[in-house]
């Protein structure tokens, strides 16, 4: 891939992600790249084209990323684990809000967008599903389905990623401090221990 259409994607992710595609035009992608709209064509063609080309590249990204936050390190204490991956997380999803704005948004529109989301939801929710498993196993934790406390986990993960920049730090005034109460209440629940 050549610098131009590294621009004209690296454009077209911010156009897509605030327009959505259908508001998105190739008129709007070639100003934010800082190129001619005849440049743009002569590289991809059309604006379906674009949005393959952005969603295919990144894709890749994402999963060589998630294949190495995703190496939960089983001996470590559970609390430790789960911090780290949490972070870890929301690091690589406020690196790429963008994408994922774009792929939750157009994958309604567009059932191969929506393969290609499942396909990296599916590897995540599969890791933490198998480490919440041998933590069973183990012992070391409560019998609960590991799938559902994967989704539970990712759910969090996922929804402050995309809320973040969008809701006022009114509710959200400090990230790091909201995390360490998540990870407390995903570990110990809001009952009190005599509730138990």
């Amino acid at each position: 891939m050549d610098k131009t259409e590294q621009k004209i994607m690296d454009a077209a992710i911010k156009v897509f992600a605030r327009k959505g595609y259908d508001g998105a035009t190739t008129r709007k992608i070639a100003e934010a790249a800082g190129v001619n709209e005849v440049t743009l064509f002569r590289k991809f063609q059309s604006k379906e084209n674009i949005l393959r080309a952005v969603i295919t590249r990144n894709r890749e990204v994402i999963l060589k990323t998630l294949d190495s936050v995703l190496q939960i390190e089983k001996e470590e204490d559970i609390k430790t684990s789960l911090h780290t991956l949490g972070r870890s997380l929301l690091e690589v999803m406020r690196e790429r809000v963008n994408i994922m704005v774009i792929l939750i948004a157009e994958g309604r529109r567009d059932p191969e967008v929506a393969v290609i989301l499942e396909s990296v939801i599916k590897i995540i929710v599969v890791r933490i599903s198998e480490y919440f498993e041998t933590q069973l196993k183990n012992g070391k934790i409560r019998n609960i389905n590991p799938r559902t406390a994967s989704l539970t986990f990712l759910s969090y993960i996922c929804h402050m990623s995309q809320l973040r920049g969008v809701i006022s730090e009114d509710i959200l005034s400090n990230p790091e401090e909201e995390f360490d109460g998540f990870i407390d209440i995903f570990l110990n629940g809001i009952l009190n221990a005599e509730d138990n």
